[in-house]
């Protein structure tokens, strides 16, 4: 009610509010509004559930397929003296010059082909944003990263998802049929793919980009591990973009760092997207840092191959348990007994691995596991061996 010289705007809309007689209906209202405020938020997001870990207490620590060996003490020490030095009151420098820099001696490539994130999740979200939209298509080989398909929703792509093949491998055919009935926007391969550890091959990849009219992300978070990658085809494939991390053979996961490698008029447009300041100062500097120390980097690398190596046989020893081949640093493995019952009993034991069972119905029986230390797989192997006989 306007009183005085107050006078109603009509572009206000007027809420009319009754005595309310009990709490009980104070709080029925209260939740009604909170659910009409719910209401604003895109139906594609409300639709779907939060990315979500299912984790116990542990010892052994197998679920994330991250690097088992942490950084060597002298070398934190000497990180962190120098880290001290910085002004942490002052914005990073803008672009991540100095680790782009690092990158691309590393990498071999120009500097305007790079662009970094915190880590590679931000990159993939950051190139849909440029590229997707409600109509848009996006194409997903499942089961994959779960990421794919969550960022897709939200950008309220239509997804088109093709499964593997029964043997675990890149459904090349039905691809290539399907690039040849949509227009896909889009395509997203993880190579190797978690959480079945297939590469999709280059002579593949090259049929699938003289096909495609759009783009083609391949996620090469694994590649130090499988040992190969898809970066010499960007010289003829102007529409190939990769996306690699510092969270697996890097051993930097607490540091979420990722770098994304195209074309550089891609990289100009999809930088439009990219939030400034987006590394703060230390993972920058970290990164930069472990660059000029990679001989520790292949060190932890041939480690984790070489227990892999070992691992495998151990697991196809183990009669009630099938491990499927990968060119990661996990197995897939599938059990005898339901894999939420499995997972809960070796966590029991303190071993942590992933249970994959609800990502696609073909892995109601399957584990992720990673590769961890010497000691760390031995225990894994003992308690599989307790829990299973």
């Amino acid at each position: 009610r306007a009183t005085g010289s107050m006078a109603l705007n009509p572009a206000i809309p007027i809420i009319a509010l009754t005595a309310l007689d009990t709490k009980s209906d104070r709080d029925k209202c209260f939740e009604a509004g909170m659910n009409d405020f719910v209401n604003n938020i895109k139906p594609s997001v409300r639709a779907i559930s939060a990315y979500h870990l299912n984790g116990k207490q542990y010892e052994v620590k197998l679920n994330q397929d991250e690097n088992p060996y942490d950084l060597p003490q002298w070398l934190k020490d000497e990180l962190l003296d120098e880290f001290c030095g910085f002004a942490w009151n002052r914005y990073p420098s803008f672009g991540n010059l100095r680790l782009i820099e690092k990158l691309s001696s590393h990498v071999q490539i120009e500097p305007n082909r790079i662009l970094v994130g915190n880590g590679s999740n931000e990159l993939l979200q950051t190139l849909m944003a440029v590229s997707l939209s409600a109509g848009k298509k996006l194409l997903l080989v499942a089961p994959t990263f779960l990421i794919y398909h969550q960022l897709g929703r939200v950008a309220e792509a239509d997804i088109c998802e093709i499964e593997f093949e029964e043997d675990w491998s890149f459904p090349v055919n039905k691809i290539l049929s399907t690039l040849g009935q949509e227009q896909i926007e889009l395509c997203i391969f993880c190579s190797p793919n978690s959480p079945t550890g297939a590469i999709l091959k280059e002579s593949d990849l090259i049929q699938i980009l003289k096909r495609v009219k759009g783009l083609v992300l391949v996620d090469e978070a694994y590649h130090e591990f499988s040992k190969t990658s898809c970066l010499e085809l960007q010289s003829d494939f102007k529409n190939l973009i990769i996306t690699r991390t510092f969270s697996k053979a890097m051993g930097l996961a607490g540091l979420r760092i990722g770098y994304l490698i195209a074309n550089p008029a891609l990289i100009t447009e999809i930088n439009k997207a990219k939030m400034p300041y987006n590394l703060n100062i230390f993972s920058e500097f970290v990164a930069s840092k472990l660059l000029d120390h990679y001989d520790l980097v292949n060190k932890n690398i041939e480690k984790i191959l070489s227990e892999k190596e070992r691992l495998t046989r151990e697991l196809f020893e183990l009669n009630n348990v099938t491990p499927f081949p990968s060119e990661a640093n996990f197995f897939m493995i599938k059990t005898p007994t339901r894999a939420p019952e499995l997972f809960d009993k070796l966590a029991d034991k303190g071993v942590q691995v992933r249970d994959i069972s609800k990502y696609h119905p073909r892995l109601k029986n399957h584990l992720r596991i990673s590769i961890g230390t010497p000691e760390e797989n031995e225990n894994l192997i003992n308690s599989l061996k307790t829990t299973l006989f």
